[in-house]
């Protein structure tokens, strides 16, 4: 196994809406606000001995046409991850970097895609 399930991701355009939505529709609470105010996370479960989120909103500033979710995959090693990844087939689309930023990140990551382009991340974090 390279890596734990993590958390579906859905991009919406207005964070606030997207809690009404999707809270209402799944009965989750707000667990989690990003500090730079781009995330919101709905509901909790524990992955890897971690809390995590069960449902993450990402505020995106791209228009929406089909709507647009990806998967979280939890790795310990982001660098060795993408390389397992591709030596299954998968292909880097986004380096690995850091979120926030790097002086005081919350988790690192990078963006994946399988062999027919469908996009996932993988993250580490706590970091």
């Amino acid at each position: 196994m390279i890596a734990s399930f993590e958390k579906p991701v859905v991009d919406v355009p207005d964070l606030e809406e997207g809690v009404r939505f999707w809270g209402t529709l799944t009965g989750f609470e707000v667990s989690h606000v990003d500090s730079a105010g781009k995330f919101i996370g709905l509901g909790e479960h524990e992955v890897d001995g971690n809390i995590s989120v069960r449902l993450l909103l990402q505020r995106v500033d791209h228009p929406i046409v089909s709507g647009s979710t990806h998967l979280d995959f939890k790795v310990r090693d982001v660098s060795k991850s993408i390389a397992e990844i591709e030596a299954i087939g998968g292909r880097l689309r986004k380096s690995a970097a850091f979120y926030p930023n790097a002086e005081n990140p919350d988790l690192e990551w990078a963006v994946m895609q399988d062999p027919w382009g469908t996009p996932f991340c993988i993250l580490r974090w706590p970091v």
